[in-house]
């Protein structure tokens, strides 16, 4: 089945497992009341879509109102600074962490109504005993390594397991080869997105769990010798997530979160267990902190706020949970070393508007401009040359982050982004800046990765824009001030979405003069930005009159008559020249006689034979479209005719006519040119 248009990660809890010398426990769980549906629903989730801050941010949900803009703050300031932080950095950003942490669970407790002490009760998580989960979630060595998916009721538990090596390693031990990878510690997670590489996660869709066995094998691999030790006694981990998924989207749901999540986290932990025991060292502190309240008779509430304080664990794995329940893109921070981000993949547009019976995403881009180009000789992974940035961010917000990083590539990206422009095509960024086109697509596909940004057709004023038929009026309210803050001299929003609303015109037609011409492109890209406005393209398709069809067959049908003779011996051209001229005047009058009594009969015949036509692929035609096609360019000018030989590929229906020009690197009067000297032969048709 198609994946939903609607964002739904379908997440309802993590789970923690772990199985040691002693046994199987059951360690952690998040949230700390897991529910059997999910915590946040679709319909809270369509403003990431079109509702973003004057920074260029999307607008702020949490567990609760007041405290998700500093966790916001608090993740950026942590996956920004990340690496090459000194320990007093560390520490400060740990104090505000903690404080975080502190306030997101006093708030969620306050917000459940749920609290108080549970010494007394059995411990029950989505309605089971936490010993049952455990020992129906730590599956056999021969189990781990794998997907792991389990269905109860309507609940899907999905995840990770891995075990210890039975050389009591977590990695294979091997000696050093060669140039190591970035980041040190040879890693080898292909699939991992670890901040500090700009590159990481620059293409959407990875390999995922189809490929686990080889997957493995390259990572254990590609440890470092000084790696891989058992730290502990822990046999086996199990990070755990809980679904509740709609029956008709459960294969695709589960698949979607397994590739782009549970896996990549399960690995990440590995990475970090085999390097100092660092998941046994977190199971451990948290289970002494259940411990010592059980002992001390310390309430629910307060026993998790203690949890996610002090184990960067268990705060991670709230994080991811937090994060991932939002279709946001969830950024933490493991073992004070490796910063991992984890996304589910969102559509970021649609062609066609949901029906009435699928669900709605107001405020979703509208728009059949194909971003990876709709020809065999651009990548699937690749944006097309032709297309362009438009940041969804605050530049300088990004150009931060850029510089926070420090890597090798972080001056080219820095570079580009200060470079990019919303007018200007990636081809034509690279001619003016010196940056290679192929290191501009990587960087571009990285960006829109990571949701700072999105690949649209260069803006243009000659172009024609309309209302979207999927903006989110509702947005408009908060949209105004942040507008009139931009642009305090110019049109009002609503009226300029008011003109936009009528009859569709040039954009060109809404600026006043030339001297602001830079101004209103800039309030175009607020609006594209914002889903409220969406480019309305023409598409062309060749049609043969039947005039052209009549010209065709009637020359067929004299060539037929006059066929083609071997050259005639000159003396007997001679000869008889004089007798072949008194037959042609012969034949002549009865020729004339003959037509002038037909002449009617054959015009009807002709209407009737003959209709109008669409040549669908004019760049293939076959041997009587191409006859057509001659006749219909034989009375025009050899530049016209050079040009229109040159578009005539675009000329099907599917490649908008706005595009040529950047495409062939036409001028674009060119372009109007060859289409009005071919006006009777040309049909259009609007759409976005």
């Amino acid at each position: 089945m198609q994946r939903s248009t609607n964002p739904n990660p379908c997440l309802i809890a993590i789970l923690l497992i772990v199985r040691s010398s002693s046994g199987v426990s059951f360690v952690f769980h998040y949230p700390p009341k897991p529910k059997s549906t999910p915590t946040y629903t679709p319909t809270r989730l369509h403003s990431q879509y079109a509702a973003y801050t004057i920074s260029g941010t999307s607008s702020p949900s949490s567990l609760s109102t007041s405290g998700s803009s500093d966790d916001d703050a608090d993740d950026r300031q942590s996956r920004t600074t990340a690496r090459g932080r000194t320990a007093t950095e560390r520490s400060d950003s740990g104090s505000k962490t903690r404080s975080r942490r502190r306030q997101h669970l006093k708030e969620e407790d306050e917000g459940d109504g749920k609290g108080g002490d549970e010494k007394g009760e059995d411990v029950r998580v989505l309605g089971f005993k936490e010993e049952f989960l455990a020992g129906l979630l730590a599956p056999k060595e021969r189990m781990c390594k794998t997907k792991f998916e389990l269905s109860i009721d309507d609940m899907v538990f999905l995840g990770y397991p891995l075990h210890v090596r039975p050389d009591g390693t977590w990695r294979k031990q091997k000696k050093k080869r060669g140039r190591g990878r970035d980041g040190g510690g040879g890693d080898g997670d292909g699939d991992l997105d670890v901040e500090g590489n700009p590159d990481a996660g620059g293409i959407a869709m990875g390999n995922g769990g189809h490929e686990d066995d080889a997957d493995d094998e390259k990572d254990d691999e590609d440890g470092e010798s000084s790696q891989g030790g058992n730290f502990g006694n822990m046999t086996m981990f199990h990070v755990v997530f809980v679904l509740n998924p709609p029956e008709l989207e459960c294969h695709s749901r589960t698949q979607e979160m397994f590739d782009y999540v549970v896996k990549r986290f399960a690995r990440a932990l590995k990475y970090e267990q085999a390097k100092d025991g660092y998941v046994w060292r977190e199971a451990e502190r948290i289970v002494r902190l259940k411990d010592k309240a059980n002992h001390e008779g310390t309430s629910f509430a307060d026993l998790w706020r203690d949890i996610l304080d002090q184990s960067s664990l268990a705060y991670a794995i709230s994080r991811v949970y937090i994060d991932i329940s939002q279709s946001k893109i969830a950024h933490v921070f493991l073992n004070n070393n490796l910063g991992l981000s984890l996304q589910m993949p969102i559509i970021s547009q649609i062609s066609v508007l949901p029906s009435i019976t699928e669900p709605q995403v107001p405020g979703l881009p509208l728009t059949t401009a194909n971003s990876f180009g709709d020809d065999d000789t651009e990548g699937d992974n690749m944006l097309a040359k032709h297309f362009t940035l438009l940041f969804l961010e605050d530049v300088d917000g990004i150009l931060k982050d850029i510089a926070a990083e420090s890597t090798d590539s972080s001056a080219s990206l820095a570079r580009f982004v200060e470079a990019c422009k919303p007018t200007m095509s990636f081809m034509q960024i690279s001619n003016s800046c010196g940056i290679p086109l192929h290191e501009i697509q990587v960087m571009a596909r990285h960006l829109v990765h990571w949701r700072k940004a999105r690949a649209i057709p260069p803006i243009h004023q000659r172009d024609t824009y309309v209302v979207s038929p999927n903006a989110d009026m509702k947005k408009l309210h908060t949209l105004i001030p942040i507008y009139n803050a931009l642009f305090p001299t110019l049109q009002p929003l609503p009226k300029l979405l008011t003109l936009l609303s009528g009859k569709p015109k040039p954009f060109s037609a809404f600026i006043p003069s030339r001297d602001h011409r830079p101004a209103y492109l800039q309030i175009l890209a607020f609006l594209i930005r914002h889903g409220l406005a969406t480019q309305l393209r023409n598409f062309a398709w060749l049609r043969v009159t039947r005039q052209i069809k009549r010209a065709v067959a009637a020359e067929e049908r004299r060539a037929k008559k006059s066929p083609t003779d071997p050259p005639p011996n000159p003396q007997l051209q001679e000869k008889g020249k004089e007798k072949e001229r008194d037959r042609e005047r012969e034949l002549a009058k009865m020729a004339s006689s003959i037509s002038s009594l037909l002449s009617h009969n054959n015009d009807s015949d002709s209407e009737e034979e003959y209709e109008d036509s669409i040549i669908l692929e004019p760049h293939q035609a076959s041997s009587i479209e191409s006859s057509w096609l001659e006749m219909m360019t034989r009375d025009q000018p050899p530049d016209i005719k050079a040009l229109f030989d040159r578009i005539i590929k675009y000329l099907n229906g599917q490649h908008a006519i706005e595009k040529i020009a950047v495409r062939e690197g036409i001028a674009r009067k060119d372009v109007r040119r060859v289409l009005g000297a071919f006006d009777g032969f040309v049909i259009y048709a609007r759409h976005w």
